[in-house]
Protein backbone atom coordinates (compact mmCIF):
# COMPACT_ATOMS: atom_id res chain seq x y z
CA UNK A 1 0.00 0.00 0.00
CA UNK A 2 2.77 2.44 0.88
CA UNK A 3 4.66 1.75 -2.34
CA UNK A 4 1.44 2.52 -4.22
CA UNK A 5 1.15 5.86 -2.36
CA UNK A 6 4.74 6.85 -3.15
CA UNK A 7 4.31 5.77 -6.80
CA UNK A 8 1.09 7.75 -7.14
CA UNK A 9 2.76 10.89 -5.76
CA UNK A 10 5.72 10.45 -8.14
CA UNK A 11 3.46 10.00 -11.18
CA UNK A 12 1.33 12.99 -10.22
CA UNK A 13 4.45 15.09 -9.83
CA UNK A 14 5.90 13.99 -13.17
CA UNK A 15 2.66 14.90 -14.91
CA UNK A 16 2.26 18.24 -13.13
CA UNK A 17 5.77 19.69 -13.27
CA UNK A 18 5.89 20.49 -17.01
CA UNK A 19 2.53 22.24 -16.77
CA UNK A 20 3.71 24.63 -14.07
CA UNK A 21 5.38 27.94 -14.79
CA UNK A 22 9.15 27.65 -14.50
CA UNK A 23 11.73 30.26 -13.58
CA UNK A 24 15.45 30.26 -12.97
CA UNK A 25 15.53 32.27 -9.72
CA UNK A 26 15.94 29.99 -6.70
CA UNK A 27 14.10 31.19 -3.59
CA UNK A 28 15.09 29.97 -0.11
CA UNK A 29 12.54 29.46 2.68
CA UNK A 30 12.88 29.05 6.45
CA UNK A 31 10.11 27.13 8.25
CA UNK A 32 9.96 26.70 12.04
CA UNK A 33 7.57 23.86 12.96
CA UNK A 34 5.76 22.47 15.98
CA UNK A 35 3.56 19.43 16.04
CA UNK A 36 2.87 15.99 17.41
CA UNK A 37 4.34 12.56 16.66
CA UNK A 38 1.64 9.86 16.86
CA UNK A 39 2.76 6.21 16.94
CA UNK A 40 0.52 3.81 15.00
CA UNK A 41 0.31 0.03 14.75
CA UNK A 42 2.84 -1.89 16.88
CA UNK A 43 4.79 1.31 17.62
CA UNK A 44 1.91 2.34 19.95
CA UNK A 45 3.17 -0.42 22.26
CA UNK A 46 6.64 1.21 22.41
CA UNK A 47 6.04 5.00 22.46
CA UNK A 48 3.43 7.50 23.58
CA UNK A 49 2.31 10.42 21.39
CA UNK A 50 4.56 13.42 22.01
CA UNK A 51 5.18 17.01 21.02
CA UNK A 52 7.70 17.78 18.26
CA UNK A 53 9.68 20.93 17.47
CA UNK A 54 12.05 21.64 14.61
CA UNK A 55 12.78 23.50 11.45
CA UNK A 56 12.86 23.13 7.72
CA UNK A 57 14.98 24.77 5.10
CA UNK A 58 13.51 24.73 1.63
CA UNK A 59 14.60 25.88 -1.79
CA UNK A 60 11.86 26.82 -4.25
CA UNK A 61 13.27 25.68 -7.58
CA UNK A 62 10.03 26.47 -9.43
CA UNK A 63 6.60 27.40 -8.07
CA UNK A 64 5.73 23.69 -8.38
CA UNK A 65 8.92 22.12 -6.98
CA UNK A 66 10.72 22.55 -3.63
CA UNK A 67 13.72 20.74 -2.16
CA UNK A 68 13.29 20.43 1.63
CA UNK A 69 15.53 19.51 4.56
CA UNK A 70 14.02 18.92 8.01
CA UNK A 71 15.44 18.45 11.50
CA UNK A 72 13.00 17.76 14.35
CA UNK A 73 13.18 16.78 18.01
CA UNK A 74 10.45 14.90 19.83
CA UNK A 75 10.24 14.84 23.63
CA UNK A 76 9.25 11.18 23.65
CA UNK A 77 8.32 8.69 26.34
CA UNK A 78 8.78 4.96 25.86
CA UNK A 79 6.54 2.33 27.46
CA UNK A 80 9.27 -0.06 28.63
CA UNK A 81 8.62 -1.31 32.17
CA UNK A 82 11.26 -0.83 34.87
CA UNK A 83 13.44 1.75 33.09
CA UNK A 84 13.54 5.54 32.72
CA UNK A 85 10.90 6.33 30.09
CA UNK A 86 12.24 9.59 28.65
CA UNK A 87 13.48 9.27 25.07
CA UNK A 88 14.73 12.03 22.79
CA UNK A 89 13.68 11.22 19.24
CA UNK A 90 15.70 13.02 16.55
CA UNK A 91 14.46 13.02 12.95
CA UNK A 92 16.48 14.38 10.04
CA UNK A 93 15.49 13.98 6.42
CA UNK A 94 15.61 15.47 2.95
CA UNK A 95 12.88 15.38 0.37
CA UNK A 96 10.88 17.18 -2.26
CA UNK A 97 7.55 18.97 -2.23
CA UNK A 98 5.40 19.19 -5.30
CA UNK A 99 2.73 21.80 -5.83
CA UNK A 100 0.87 20.16 -8.73
CA UNK A 101 -2.19 22.32 -8.18
CA UNK A 102 -2.60 25.89 -9.43
CA UNK A 103 -2.39 28.57 -6.77
CA UNK A 104 -5.82 29.45 -5.43
CA UNK A 105 -6.50 33.10 -4.70
CA UNK A 106 -4.75 36.37 -5.46
CA UNK A 107 -3.87 38.34 -2.30
CA UNK A 108 -3.90 35.22 -0.09
CA UNK A 109 -2.61 32.20 -1.96
CA UNK A 110 -3.69 28.67 -0.98
CA UNK A 111 -0.91 26.32 -2.07
CA UNK A 112 -1.60 22.58 -1.49
CA UNK A 113 1.39 20.25 -1.78
CA UNK A 114 2.52 16.62 -1.78
CA UNK A 115 5.94 15.44 -0.62
CA UNK A 116 8.27 12.48 -0.23
CA UNK A 117 11.60 12.12 1.54
CA UNK A 118 14.17 9.90 3.16
CA UNK A 119 16.32 10.29 6.26
CA UNK A 120 17.23 8.85 9.63
CA UNK A 121 15.64 8.63 13.06
CA UNK A 122 17.61 8.39 16.31
CA UNK A 123 16.04 7.19 19.55
CA UNK A 124 18.19 8.46 22.42
CA UNK A 125 16.92 6.53 25.45
CA UNK A 126 17.69 8.21 28.79
CA UNK A 127 17.76 4.92 30.70
CA UNK A 128 21.42 3.92 31.20
CA UNK A 129 20.60 0.28 30.40
CA UNK A 130 19.19 1.12 26.94
CA UNK A 131 21.43 1.95 24.01
CA UNK A 132 20.79 4.73 21.50
CA UNK A 133 19.62 3.47 18.11
CA UNK A 134 19.51 5.06 14.65
CA UNK A 135 17.55 3.69 11.69
CA UNK A 136 16.38 4.65 8.20
CA UNK A 137 13.06 6.49 7.82
CA UNK A 138 11.02 7.51 4.78
CA UNK A 139 7.87 9.61 4.54
CA UNK A 140 5.00 10.69 2.33
CA UNK A 141 3.45 14.09 3.04
CA UNK A 142 0.38 16.12 2.24
CA UNK A 143 -0.34 19.67 3.32
CA UNK A 144 -1.05 23.23 2.37
CA UNK A 145 0.26 26.76 2.78
CA UNK A 146 -1.80 29.91 3.09
CA UNK A 147 0.59 32.59 1.83
CA UNK A 148 0.48 36.34 1.62
CA UNK A 149 3.64 38.03 0.43
CA UNK A 150 6.69 36.50 2.12
CA UNK A 151 4.82 34.92 5.07
CA UNK A 152 2.81 31.70 4.95
CA UNK A 153 0.97 29.58 7.49
CA UNK A 154 1.52 25.84 6.99
CA UNK A 155 -0.05 22.57 8.00
CA UNK A 156 1.52 19.26 6.98
CA UNK A 157 0.85 15.60 7.70
CA UNK A 158 3.70 13.12 7.30
CA UNK A 159 3.26 9.35 7.28
CA UNK A 160 6.61 7.83 8.31
CA UNK A 161 7.74 4.29 7.63
CA UNK A 162 10.75 3.63 9.86
CA UNK A 163 13.13 0.94 10.88
CA UNK A 164 12.74 0.50 14.64
CA UNK A 165 15.69 -1.18 16.36
CA UNK A 166 15.17 -2.73 19.79
CA UNK A 167 17.43 -1.10 22.42
CA UNK A 168 17.56 -4.46 24.22
CA UNK A 169 18.55 -7.01 21.57
CA UNK A 170 19.17 -5.04 18.34
CA UNK A 171 16.33 -6.71 16.41
CA UNK A 172 15.04 -4.39 13.66
CA UNK A 173 11.42 -4.15 12.59
CA UNK A 174 9.55 -1.85 10.22
CA UNK A 175 7.16 0.47 12.04
CA UNK A 176 4.83 3.35 11.23
CA UNK A 177 3.89 6.68 12.77
CA UNK A 178 2.33 9.97 11.76
CA UNK A 179 3.61 13.47 12.43
CA UNK A 180 1.38 16.53 12.18
CA UNK A 181 3.32 19.77 11.70
CA UNK A 182 2.07 23.31 12.10
CA UNK A 183 4.17 26.36 11.42
CA UNK A 184 5.04 29.35 9.35
CA UNK A 185 7.21 29.81 6.32
CA UNK A 186 9.35 32.82 5.58
CA UNK A 187 9.81 33.06 1.81
CA UNK A 188 13.05 34.93 1.25
CA UNK A 189 13.33 36.85 -1.99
Amino acid sequence: MRSFTFSAIALLAAAALPAQQSRTTLRPEFRPIAGVLIPTGDLKNVFESAETFGGQLALEVTPAFHVVGTVAWTHGHNKFIGVENRTNVWQSDAGVELNPFPQIGSSWELRPFLGVGLGARTNDYKAPTLRTTTCLAGYGAVGTELQRGVIAFRVEGRDYLTCQESPFNGVKRTRNDIRLNFGVALHLR
